[in-house]
């Protein structure tokens, strides 16, 4: 990193050839040869395409196409970029988003600021905080009432349909 952030120091010995060699392949890629160069939304296509050939490796050859990734400065930023695609409408017509409890303030300060509905759900502490399915159904039922629901953060159940 402190090689692509200060290019000054290709040339100094004090670093290995190989690291010098990734720095500057990641350079050449960045519009001016310079992190400081604005990219698209999504990231830098190098760098992305790197993640896509990650996944695939890690997901036993399934094709990850590197133009569905994007990329963001941590996770926070990311939630709060995918929350305000989603969030849309006014009245019953809000959107509502479904947050696990115990949760992450994150979602619940955010969806504030974006004047969504915040429909929450309860995980099961006595099973280690798992998801009961008939829980998540029954407030998704409710929130239908007074929002329009569009996402659920936390749902991890592997096929199950609500």
């Amino acid at each position: 990193m402190a090689l692509c952030v200060h290019p000054d120091l290709l040339n100094s010995p004090d670093f290995p050839e190989d690291a010098k060699r990734r720095a500057q392949r990641i350079l050449q890629a960045c519009g001016g040869h310079s992190l400081g160069a604005y990219s698209i939304s999504s990231g830098i296509q190098l760098i992305r395409e790197d993640v896509a050939r990650y996944i695939e490796r890690r997901d036993g050859g399934i094709p990850a196409d590197p133009n569905n990734i994007f990329l963001s400065t941590g996770a926070s930023d990311a939630i709060v970029t995918v929350l305000k695609l989603l969030v849309a409408g006014e009245g019953r017509r809000r959107t509502g988003v479904l947050i696990p409890v115990p949760q992450y303030p994150l979602y619940s300060a955010t969806l504030a600021e974006l004047d969504a509905v915040q429909v929450d759900y309860y995980l099961d502490e006595e099973r280690t905080w798992a998801l009961d399915v008939a829980e998540l159904r029954r407030r998704l039922s409710q929130a239908r009432d007074h929002c329009c629901p569009r996402a659920a953060e936390g749902a991890h159940t592997k096929g199950q349909e609500f």
